[in-house]
Parts: structure tokens; sequence; C-alpha cells
């Protein structure tokens, strides 16, 4: 029984990250996403599909920077890094400041994966610095 459970969980062990959403996926969404948010038509069949992932990646990262900067404030830090509008109407803003980001940024390395969550990170804190 313990060598049966050893070898199930060794194959685990080494096994290397798989990114859920990476850089340029986020791109290739949001490019999408600012074509549906501006009225524009599209002929790419998965379009809405593309588009409605880069909106909710986006709407969920603010979300959750909000949720770690409430829990950060309630210890005594505040972090400051990220003050993102919300609400529908800020949906264009958030798209949009991803992309003109990206647009600065040299291409994506073909041999390297990019999380999104460094993508959107950054984007959104060079875009949406806060006040404070």
């Amino acid at each position: 029984m313990r060598k049966m459970l050893l070898s199930l969980l060794l194959p685990l062990s080494f096994s290397l990250p798989a990114l859920a959403y990476s850089g340029p996926e986020v791109k290739e969404d949001c490019v999408a996403a600012e074509i549906l948010l501006t009225g524009q038509k599209s002929t790419d069949i998965f379009h809405s599909v593309k588009s409605s992932r880069c909106i909710t990646y986006l709407e969920g990262f603010v979300d959750g920077f909000d949720v770690a900067d409430h829990l950060a404030d309630r210890v005594g830090v505040r972090l400051n890094a990220i003050c993102a509008p919300k609400g529908p109407e800020n949906r264009i803003r958030l798209v949009r400041a991803v992309l003109a980001y990206l647009d600065r940024q040299p291409p994506f390395p073909k041999d390297q994966e990019i999380p999104a969550s460094q993508v959107v990170g950054a984007a959104l804190a060079s875009s949406f610095t806060c006040k404070e």
C-alpha cells in the first residue's frame, strides 16, 4: 500500500507548474474585449468568449486586490499599489490600461511563459496609481 501511494505521489512532486492564464492570452483576449466594448463587429466565433475572459479576469483581479488591501489594512499595513476604478462603466478603462501597458513592452519571449497576474498587476499599478 505504501509503495503504491508513493508511486502515485512521486510524479506529482516533479511536475512543472502550469499557468492557467498567460500574458499573451491576456493580450489576445483584451483586444477582443476592446472591440466588444467599443461596439465594433468581429468575425471571430470565439470573440465573446475571449472578451468575457479578459473582462472577468480584470474585474476579479481588482476585487482580489481590494480584498488583500482590506486585510492588510486590518493589521496596520496599507498596500496602496493599485487604485483601479470599479463598476461596469469602467471596464473599458481597465482593458485599455492593460493594452496600453503591453504596447509599451517588448514582445513576449517565445520560449517563456509570463503569468497573466504579473502583466495585469504591472499594467494596473502603472495606470491607476494611488494618490495617497
